[in-house]
């Protein structure tokens, strides 16, 4: 761990050497207007198997209080939000309730630029309660392990985060880029949680630097220079140390206007330390992408080959980016290949239309990735937004999720699938006053549930207020 450490902090203190253009001086400050918004909403929900179990012991009745606010303030180089939100709630299950405040989440992320250099710091804060913990409401810059998130919920979930990413020459023939971030989860209060359960559900530590270099050889080329390093800690059963060192080599080639070729290759050395000793994996990795430029989006073709902690993985993808004149669609299909020889099929999407009175989103992922406990999964989510708008002040919307994580290359990963269904209807009482009600419909199984699956049926009524100001 020290040694670690050690390196993270020369690659920092490296690239302070570096040249470098000077960022706004710090006098110049934020000039420009606050504005803050604020959420408060109201929310009452019955549900006959809140805690998604086999066999349902009765009626959950929910009644949340969430406060949400954000602050802004933007100007020509510099840009600051922060936000938050806390829940006042009274749940009533079976047998039991539970009455205070709840889920405090707080972010920050501020950005200064000038004409040659940047500066991007944010960082996390959540706290929250698993049983209430939505797996398809995982944020976009939040970690997501299916095997964790799609599990029953109990216990409580601590994140903190925080990154830091400085860049310099970026109109410049060399460049420099330094990216930091440390993430890690706290679980606590899972005594009433299966041993399965609980057995993958540990508190865990990563941190990670990266350090890259860009040359601007020519009109048409452009040479990177990539090192990082990334310490992972975990209390799993073996207590888990492992320590991933990644050095390459890249190039960007414009090959004609349209047509440019990204290629790179490099060596991982990965080292894991447990309980039940040390082990070693190093080899090189590689990858090489074609994009070309259409009328109307891009086309790209992609072959990378990745080492981690199980071995090797090879990885093909084809896809498409399409500009609709209603919308827009990004599609890419393909194969991987994992350390035991396995070949799985992968895929995503993203399509979005708006229309005259509706509009519609899908989002599709399909991908294998390997969790804490060093199990290959295959993981499989798709999404379907819809919503028509009845009329000035009133919208139907629908909502679908599935997801499906399973285990691939022999591992000893649970299969697990997770369905959510929310169909709601919204008016708007005044300009800043919405009602929501609805009903919504969940689904579980656990291949180490022995009882089977689980389903619950809800129905829900939200009063909403939302309003900005400046200060």
């Amino acid at each position: 761990m020290g040694t670690s450490i050690n390196k993270i902090a020369a690659i920092a203190a490296f690239t302070t050497l570096l040249p470098t253009v000077a960022l706004p001086q710090a006098g110049a400050g934020l000039q420009g207007g606050y504005v803050i918004d604020l959420d408060v909403s109201t929310s009452l929900t019955f549900d006959d198997n809140f805690s998604l179990v086999p066999n349902s012991p009765g009626t959950t009745k929910i009644f949340d209080n969430k406060f949400t606010f954000s602050i802004d303030k933007t100007t020509s180089s510099q840009s600051l939000n922060i936000s938050g939100s806390t829940v006042l709630r009274y749940a009533d299950f079976p047998g039991r309730s539970t009455s205070g405040f709840e889920e405090p989440t707080v972010r920050f992320k501020y950005t200064t630029a000038s004409s040659n250099s940047s500066l991007t710091l944010d960082g996390r804060y959540r706290r929250v309660d698993r049983e209430f913990l939505n797996p398809f409401g995982v944020a976009q810059d939040e970690i997501f392990d299916p095997t964790t998130s799609l599990l029953g919920g109990g216990g409580t979930l601590t994140d903190r985060s925080a990154g830091l990413v400085y860049q310099t020459g970026i109109t410049a023939p060399l460049g420099f880029t330094l990216a930091l971030r440390h993430d890690d989860k706290t679980y606590s209060n899972l005594g009433g949680l299966p041993p399965a359960t609980v057995a993958r559900l540990f508190d865990t530590d990563t941190d990670r630097a990266d350090a890259t270099v860009t040359m601007q050889v020519s009109p048409v080329t452009q040479l990177r220079l990539k090192a990082g390093l990334i310490q992972y800690d975990a209390t799993d059963a073996v207590r888990t140390d492992r320590t991933t060192q990644d050095y390459s080599i890249g190039v960007v080639q414009d090959i004609n206007p349209v047509l440019v070729l990204d290629a790179q290759i490099g060596y991982t050395d990965v080292e894991t330390v447990t309980t039940g000793g040390t082990s070693q994996r190093t080899g090189t990795t590689g990858s090489v992408m074609l994009t070309q430029t259409l009328r109307n989006g891009t086309v790209f073709g992609s072959l990378s080959s990745t080492l981690n902690q199980n071995g090797n993985r090879t990885t093909f993808r084809f896809g498409r980016d399409l500009q609709l004149k209603t919308g827009n669609l990004s599609a890419s299909i393909g194969a991987t290949r994992g350390p035991n020889a396995d070949t799985q099929a992968i895929a995503a999407l993203s399509y979005t239309r708006q229309m005259k009175s509706s509009d519609i989103t899908v989002t599709l992922d399909r991908s294998a990735s390997t969790n804490g406990l060093s199990e290959d999964v295959l993981d499989t989510r798709l999404g379907v937004n819809y919503g028509y708008l009845i009329n000035s002040s009133s919208r139907f919307n629908i909502v679908v999720n599935l997801a499906r994580s399973e285990n691939i290359d022999n591992s000893t990963a649970p299969t697990v699938d997770r369905r959510n269904l929310r169909a709601s209807y919204t008016r708007n009482l005044t300009r800043d006053w919405d009602l929501t009600t609805g009903v919504a419909v969940r689904y579980s199984k656990d291949s180490t549930v022995a009882a089977g699956s689980a389903t619950s049926n809800s129905v829900f009524l939200t009063l909403d207020r939302k309003f900005s100001f400046r200060p």
